[in-house]
């Protein structure tokens, strides 16, 4: 097994994103933690909003990692490598080729039953925590974080609820939500907001943890409605597109227009379009997929601030699979 390199820098900027008035703000008493899915391997994480998050890429394998503020006094800064979801038999197979040529090594199980976990110096005589957490499916997940003493006595709060929250998101382990017809798996982190109904239409509303903060910490959001509505005569999905062009707002533009199998079971079709949103002060992206079953509309719809929506999509996208109307 091939390990990647420690991280010595991060590239590219850190998500601290300059201020302005945006729909989805709002604004804690204390620092928040930042949510991230990682498209490519399905892992999710939380983590400080002043840490820097990169990706790399080493002998064809990519891979997360981030790097906490350096302390003074370090010659480099605190690094945490994620792992991504492997099979294996147990923890111990994969934390070996961690812990090769590693000296003065310990292992406990890890704080809240959460796997197993390794406190050792690596083959740099650097300081090492290395925690390995089973995950769906017979996998397991988890994080290498290297440092100076210091900064691992300094950030041990932020690296234990930072390896705490290492999961890889599998849909189909996501409790269902059900609510007039409406059915959809959604992440147990998200925040679960309005419900309405009456006798032709229904709405629940959802809210991510935050994607991203702007100076002074106020936190920005995703969210997601998932709703269904009567379809104008004669109630097939050509007729539902027609009406929700013609409704939307002169401030929308569709970016990209495609086909959706709705239902792989029923073959269910539908639509997904990519659409912007605002106006000189604000911009806004939407994923927004559509179908239409008995002459009734079903919409999921996801929206954010511009500048972070590439951090739903992955989220919205996987939760897209599981919704239907009964």
């Amino acid at each position: 097994m091939n390990l990647p390199t420690p991280v010595r820098r991060v590239p590219g900027r850190a998500w601290i994103l300059a201020a302005g008035a945006v729909a989805g703000i709002s604004c804690q008493a204390s620092d928040p933690v930042l949510s991230f899915l990682d498209d490519e391997s399905g892992l999710s994480f939380t983590y400080p909003p002043r840490w820097n998050l990169g990706v790399a890429d080493q002998n064809g394998i990519r891979y997360r990692y981030l790097t906490a503020p350096k302390i003074a006094g370090d010659t480099e800064a605190l690094s945490v490598t994620l792992i991504s979801p492997v099979a294996a038999p147990s923890a111990d197979v994969v934390a070996q080729p961690y812990l090769s040529g590693a000296v003065d090594s310990t292992s406990a199980p890890a704080r809240r039953g959460l796997g197993q976990e390794w406190t050792f110096k690596d083959s740099s005589g650097v300081r090492s925590r290395l925690r390995v957490s089973p995950s769906a499916e017979g996998r397991f997940v988890g994080g290498w974080a290297r440092g100076s003493e210091t900064a691992m006595k300094s950030y041990g709060p932020a690296l234990d609820a930072l390896m705490n929250g290492i999961a890889w998101e599998s849909p189909a382990a996501w409790p269902e939500e059900r609510f007039a017809s409406l059915r959809a798996r959604i992440p147990v982190v998200w925040t679960r907001g309005s419900r309405l109904s009456n006798a032709t239409n229904s709405t629940m509303q959802f809210k991510t943890l935050p994607l991203a903060v702007e100076s002074g910490m106020a936190t920005i959001h995703g969210f997601v409605t998932l709703a269904k509505e009567p379809v104008p005569p004669p109630g097939d999905l050509a007729a539902f597109n027609k009406f929700l062009k013609e409704r939307a707002s002169d401030t929308v533009a569709v970016l990209d227009h495609q086909p959706w199998r709705a239902d792989a079971t029923t073959v269910t079709e539908g639509y997904v379009d990519y659409l912007r949103s605002g106006n000189s002060m604000t911009s806004t992206r939407i994923r927004r997929w559509i179908t239409v079953r008995n002459g009734v509309g079903l919409t999921f719809s996801c929206e954010s601030r511009s500048d972070v929506f590439d951090r739903l999509d992955p989220w919205c996208r996987r939760v897209a699979g599981t919704v239907r109307l009964e």
